[in-house]
């Protein structure tokens, strides 16, 4: 199992899973991952928001994304965009092929590590009461 890692807001992370028979992972690979602000995307800084509901969740983010990222290597056909509801945010969570993984070469220890073909986006969307 993977150790839990904590990601952060709007930093792209390199997930390195390790071959995992029970889960039906055959082979070590690394999947690109990012947690992204809702202004990322317009090219903007993330908000206050942004930066204090992820402070608030981060660890629970960071595990949801990489059960995320586990299930779809177990299991092939989780789809390709959700969203996934927490206590005061959303997660829309989107997969796209990893081109630019293909030219880097990864390595732990002597082992070769082989790119995943897809990353992972998954944008924050904080919810708040009215």
């Amino acid at each position: 199992m993977l150790a839990n890692i904590r990601l952060n807001l709007d930093q792209v992370a390199l997930l390195f899973i390790p071959e995992n028979a029970q889960l039906g992972i055959n082979e070590a690979c690394v999947v690109q991952a990012i947690v992204r602000s809702i202004g990322m995307a317009f090219n903007r800084s993330a908000s206050v928001d942004d930066r204090a509901t992820f402070y608030c969740y981060a660890d629970e983010i960071s595990s949801t994304v990489q059960n995320v990222v586990l299930g779809h290597l177990s299991c092939q056909s989780i789809p390709t965009n959700f969203v996934l509801q927490g206590e005061k945010y959303l997660l829309r969570a989107n997969r796209k092929e990893w081109n630019t993984g293909k030219d880097y070469r990864f390595q732990w220890g002597d082992e070769i590590i082989n790119a995943a073909p897809e990353k992972w986006i998954f944008e924050l969307v904080p919810m708040f009461d009215n």
